[in-house]
């Protein structure tokens, strides 16, 4: 016996796309340009916000550590 495999008309539980040509490419992040290149500053930006969001970690254990927590 072969397990057919039953043809879905769409993945389900979701509804089928709409085909259109027009393509929706959602929200771009800030910065962003049409070709979903981050302009300099947007890069720069996400650096330092990594670089300061890194340094708080360690930062607030330090602190923790050093009040007894």
């Amino acid at each position: 016996m072969k397990a057919g495999k039953a043809e879905i008309p769409f993945k389900w539980p979701f509804p089928p796309r709409p085909k259109s040509k027009a393509r929706d490419h959602g929200r771009l992040p800030a910065g962003a340009s049409q070709g979903g290149r981050l302009s300099p500053k947007a890069m720069a930006t996400d650096v330092i916000m990594v670089l300061v969001w890194g340094a708080t970690i360690p930062g607030l254990m330090w602190l923790g550590a050093a009040g007894g927590f």
